[in-house]
């Protein structure tokens, strides 16, 4: 599984639909989920920054997963 990375436009408005072709173009760059002004994708790190590099608006990070805690009750003894 290749890393994933969220890439988030900072310019005004949303993002354009140019530069969303342009990272879509590239080699290996699969688009996992997308809004107005972000994208959440699969691909090798070095040809996205290379990429942007070009693209001053954009910002791109790591993706980060937290886990969530466990919030049900549990018996602290068993009955008897």
């Amino acid at each position: 599984m290749k890393p994933r990375f969220v890439l988030r436009y900072r310019g005004d408005g949303a993002r354009p639909d140019d530069d969303v072709a342009r990272i879509r173009a590239l080699d290996d760059v699969v688009v996992v989920d997308s809004s107005t002004r972000m994208l959440l994708v699969e691909s090798e790190p070095e040809q996205l920054r290379a990429l942007l590099g070009t693209l001053p608006e954009w910002i791109m990070a790591p993706e980060q997963q937290y886990g969530v805690p466990d919030t049900r009750k549990q018996v602290e003894r068993p009955p008897g």
